[in-house]
């Protein structure tokens, strides 16, 4: 597992797994479903679907009593996570697994649906996700799908904070209340994560032979601007001790940031709540 200072061991812990389940209703709140509704899955024989990173596998488990008539795989690296065999649907299958490991053979064009949500830390040290997608285009049926969840990293510094006071102006949070978007850069720099590449996965779906591609963003209405702000302060401060050991001055500025974060939140109504998307796109039939 790792230390606490150990960047992947964080997210292994008791308050990571309910900070994981928490996002999971805010992202099925704002969607009002686990799959996007632009997804076909109906009528298809022997329907399969899988989650990649699945952690606690709170996803997997849905869609799987949603499709009792699917095979449901679900993988991680790490499964501590995840719900012990007798409670997991009878239709849903766990395995150890990493998306940067060899494909299972019985996994080749085996999936009508992927899925997969917030996985830019595995790929920390600016490593290209393009490979990966290949890989998953290869474990698709022919028409398939591929619906990948992230946070809209190309506005992240400029429209992810919002006025209670106003819902409809977003202040620019360049010139005030920056502490939120010089966090999320600290964080960027601090662990190398590559968001200029999650923020072209269309165009790298594409360029891997998927059709229909779509970027679907939403912007968190203000009914949940609090829950959302809640969950990105519970983040940083759950990456403060690893960003402290990989520096002292990061870690210092960061603990400064979320003091900040918070007297926004509290005495102005100001709240992070970042622009979400779901990438979905088709293998050609």
């Amino acid at each position: 597992m790792g230390s606490l200072t150990d960047e992947y061991a964080v997210w292994r812990t008791a308050p990571d797994a309910s900070r994981l389940c928490y996002q999971h209703f805010l992202w099925r709140e704002l969607y009002k479903s686990n799959i996007h509704p632009s997804i076909k899955l109906t009528g298809k024989p022997d329907l399969r679907i899988a989650e990649f990173a699945a952690g606690h596998c709170l996803w997997a488990m849905q869609v799987a009593e949603e499709f009792p008539e699917a095979r449901v795989d679900a993988s991680d690296i790490d499964l501590n996570l995840c719900p012990p065999k007798p409670e997991l649907p009878a239709n849903l299958s766990v395995r150890k697994w990493s998306f940067f490991d060899p494909i299972p053979e019985d996994w080749r064009e085996a999936f009508d649906l992927i899925h997969l949500r917030l996985v830019v830390q595995p790929f920390a040290g600016k490593q290209d996700p393009k490979p990966v997608i290949e890989k998953f285009v290869s474990m698709l049926k022919p028409g398939g799908y591929i619906q990948w969840d992230e946070y809209d990293y190309a506005d992240a510094d400029k429209g992810h904070v919002y006025s209670v006071n106003d819902p409809n102006a977003i202040p620019d949070p360049r010139v005030s209340h920056n502490a939120s978007t010089k966090i999320w850069q600290l964080i960027m720099d601090t662990f190398q994560w590559p968001v200029e590449h999650f923020d072209k996965l269309s165009t790298y779906y594409r360029e891997a032979g998927l059709v229909d591609v779509h970027d679907f963003r939403t912007r968190p209405p203000p009914s949940v601007f609090r829950a959302f702000y809640e969950h990105w302060y519970a983040l940083n401060a759950q990456l403060l001790p690893v960003m402290e050991s990989k520096s002292a001055a990061a870690g210092a500025e960061a603990r400064k940031l979320l003091t900040q974060i918070k007297h926004d939140a509290q005495q102005n109504g100001v709240y992070s709540a970042h622009i979400t998307k779901m990438v979905v796109g088709q293998k050609p039939a």
